[in-house]
């Protein structure tokens, strides 16, 4: 079993992106609903690809990976671009909340802890954003299994439909669910299932 995620190795190359580079596409198109000066938490925020682009929107954004590596490069990388996020790391199991946030976003995250501790937070979550705020989550489901090298780590991928159901009484401004393939740094193939919402926080 290999010790540690590939993402890992990439989060210590600064000549490389991870992931795509700029928002995800949800945020890229929606990000114009959000409050003005909204407060955004950004939960697995990686290399801070979400977090800079809000903070240079002119939101103030509190943004934490559970990676050392993924830190240092989003500071490295808001640093280079002269923007202002509080980036930290942090294993979201035992994120406590103190503070209610405009805006949470959360991608590729919640499906590796255990089901227990990622439905948890995901309440936490939901009581810790202002009436009328808005998350916006993505994750993997079992359309697909999770691939050979994320398998170790992917321990309660989302059955299709469950990430929209625990949003009941919150609108869904946007819902997408299907499956995509996508490469990373090193010639790494993946294929993976999705389910992506944006929902509103009914005041």
């Amino acid at each position: 079993m290999q010790e540690k995620p590939f993402w890992e190795k990439t989060y210590s190359d600064s000549g490389v992106a991870t992931f795509s580079k700029g928002p995800t596409v949800d945020v890229n198109e929606y990000y114009s609903i959000f409050p003005p000066n909204s407060l955004v938490l950004d939960v697995g925020c990686g290399e801070g690809r979400n977090s800079v682009f809000l903070a240079k929107l002119g939101h103030t954004v509190d943004a934490f990976d559970i990676s050392e590596n993924g830190i240092a490069k989003a500071r490295e990388i808001a640093r280079g671009l002269g923007v202002q996020v509080n980036f930290f790391c942090q294993d979201l199991g035992s994120f406590e909340f103190e503070k209610d946030y405009d805006v949470i976003l959360s991608h590729g995250v919640l499906h590796l802890p255990e089901k227990e501790v990622r439905d948890g937070f995901i309440r936490r979550m939901q009581e810790h954003t202002k009436p009328g705020g808005y998350n916006a989550v993505g994750v993997f489901t079992n359309r697909l299994p999770a691939t050979p090298d994320n398998a170790p780590f992917t321990h309660s991928l989302f059955d299709v439909g469950e990430l929209p159901a625990k949003y009941e009484g919150w609108e869904i401004v946007h819902h997408l669910e299907g499956t995509f393939k996508d490469t990373h740094p090193g010639d790494i193939h993946h294929e993976h299932a999705y389910e992506r919402i944006i929902a509103r926080k009914i005041k």
